[in-house]
């Protein structure tokens, strides 16, 4: 922060005077399959748009009823950019997937390295000119899509706005890619594990607009503009296929109403900045280490997601008056899993030690509060806690400005508290997993611990439900659910009359907390001996 000026010129220098941009693009420029890959992709959106076109004019009884061909044009219009961002989504890992896998194979990555670019600047250059190819496909499309403006389907300003939130979440893909080609060991399975990655992101997004309809009918229109219509999940707009909903929509910050394709700019530019903080780690063999700038990142970014996700919900449907199998309860436990979700499995990822490659990270402690921005072992306990307090912070302040903890009463307050033990626990105990897992492989591969740290816990999440499913089906309080680690907060929100289940989450967190505890002061035991 006191340097600020050294900053923003670093960041311009990233993209006005960067050589590995103009390179990269001249690559792609010489190459005859860029050309032929342009030509098949503007002949398949044409071909969609006259079969679309088509079928628009080809009903009459659309051209007999004006309510009827307006909505035929709408459904034109989302046809035609549906087929687009599939072919951005198609196109865009495959354009980074191998961007440092290649310059490994050829035995060029040395010699990259070996001049005054820092990892920063190559990882830079090889995703703004992959973006830039984005960009000139969308550019290649925009006549072709006009045909829905001049057919009345959609204004020209939504157009524009839903390009702009397909070019974003584009360059959210392509960082994806690029981030798993700085981890692969070759093309081929950097280009697998892209798609896989981007493939699982995708998924997990589209999650949030099925969210989305179920509580804009719960919470209906709000107001903020002539037709404006509020997005409650705004983090869905990292997925490209969000243009098709979100382009005339807008999110609710307290008491300001941002138009969502600017919302989604900046988010799209903060989560890529993000991931390629983390490939940074990884191509730097000469530069200076980037984990505390990575770590700074998200003691920012995590509590920001908990308010922009715990706000809009809040605003939409009031948390304040749950009961017994009501949607508010509903929509807090919902509120409540994809707040922590992310910090869970981020717990159980920095928590191990063992070598990773040619760097090692030997345990040196279960916690050391002056190594919280590091990767030292010692530093993963402080930095998850400050980070914790950071969301739970944030938590409480979406609260607060949506009013709704005004409206809490006893019941509500002793739910909040024992839910936010029992999470605390929760992590505390993945933690624990994290470093016994290191500990079993004895610090021989970290990439190893982690593997077995993930597996260990899905396996005590899934395992009591697939026993379940298989021979107590019929039966809900089967023993295989009164061990599942989520019972105690299934029944609380589903169940809130009975005053014996904050007790539950109590003794489960104090359990939970215990274990992560003894789990990771034994590891540093056995270490040590």
């Amino acid at each position: 922060m006191l340097d600020w000026r050294k900053y923003l010129a670093g960041i311009f220098t990233q993209i006005l005077a960067n050589p590995v941009i103009g390179r990269e693009l001249r690559v792609r420029v010489r190459l005859g399959r860029g050309y032929l890959l342009q030509a098949a992709y503007l002949a398949f959106m044409i071909l969609i748009v006259a079969l679309a076109y088509e079928w628009v004019i080809g009903d009459e009884n659309n051209l007999r009823n004006p309510f009827q061909m307006q909505n035929a044009l709408k459904g034109f219009y989302y046809t035609v950019l549906g087929t687009l961002i599939a072919l951005i989504v198609l196109i865009a890992p495959a354009l980074t997937a191998n961007a440092i896998t290649l310059e490994r194979e050829r035995r060029t990555m040395d010699l990259l390295l070996a001049t005054p670019l820092t990892a920063r600047h190559l990882l830079a250059g090889k995703l703004l000119a992959s973006f830039a190819f984005i960009v000139l496909l969308l550019a290649l499309t925009l006549p072709v899509n006009a045909v829905s403006v001049l057919l009345g389907g959609v204004s020209f300003g939504d157009l524009l706005r839903a390009y702009v939130i397909v070019a974003c979440g584009g360059l959210v893909l392509c960082s994806i890619a690029l981030f798993t080609s700085v981890y692969a060991r070759n093309s081929t399975i950097a280009v697998l594990w892209s798609y896989l990655r981007v493939g699982a992101f995708l998924l997990l997004s589209l999650v949030l607009f099925g969210l989305q309809e179920t509580v804009a009918g719960f919470g209906g229109r709000m107001g903020g503009g002539a037709g404006a219509v509020n997005l409650h999940f705004p983090v869905a707009m990292l997925n490209p296929f969000s243009a098709l909903i979100a382009a005339d929509t807008q999110v609710d910050l307290i008491r300001w109403q941002v138009p969502s394709w600017i919302f989604g700019v900046v988010l799209c530019l903060l989560f890529t900045r993000l991931v390629m903080t983390s490939a940074a780690r990884k191509v730097g063999l000469y530069d200076k280490d980037v984990m505390p700038s990575l770590r700074r990142q998200l003691l920012l970014l995590l509590p920001g997601y908990v308010l922009v996700t715990a706000i809009p919900v809040l605003r939409a449907v009031p948390i304040a008056r749950m009961g017994v199998g009501g949607v508010d309860a509903a929509m807090a436990a919902l509120l409540t899993l994809l707040c922590v979700a992310p910090f869970l499995t981020l717990a159980a990822w920095i928590a191990p030690f063992g070598k990773d490659e040619d760097k090692e990270c030997p345990d040196d402690g279960a916690f050391r509060l002056s190594k919280m921005l590091t990767a030292a072992p010692s530093g993963a306990l402080p930095f998850l806690l400050m980070l914790w307090l950071l969301m739970l912070g944030a938590f409480l302040l979406a609260l607060y400005w949506t009013g709704t903890l005004a409206a809490f009463d006893i019941t509500l307050w002793e739910i909040s508290f024992t839910t936010i033990l029992y999470l605390t626990g929760m992590w505390i105990f993945f933690w624990g997993v994290g470093r016994f897992s290191a500990w079993l492989l004895k610090g021989m591969s970290l990439v190893g611990a982690r593997a077995l740290a993930l597996g260990i816990i899905a396996t005590i999440i899934t395992l009591p439900l697939i026993v379940h499913l298989l021979f107590f089906v019929e039966v809900w309080e089967s023993p295989a659910m009164k061990i599942w680690i989520f019972t105690p907060f299934y029944e609380v929100f589903t169940n809130l009359d009975n005053p014996s289940n904050p007790l539950t989450l109590f003794v489960w967190g104090c359990v939970l907390l215990v274990l992560g505890i003894l789990l990771g002061m034994l590891t540093e035991k056995r270490n040590k001996g």
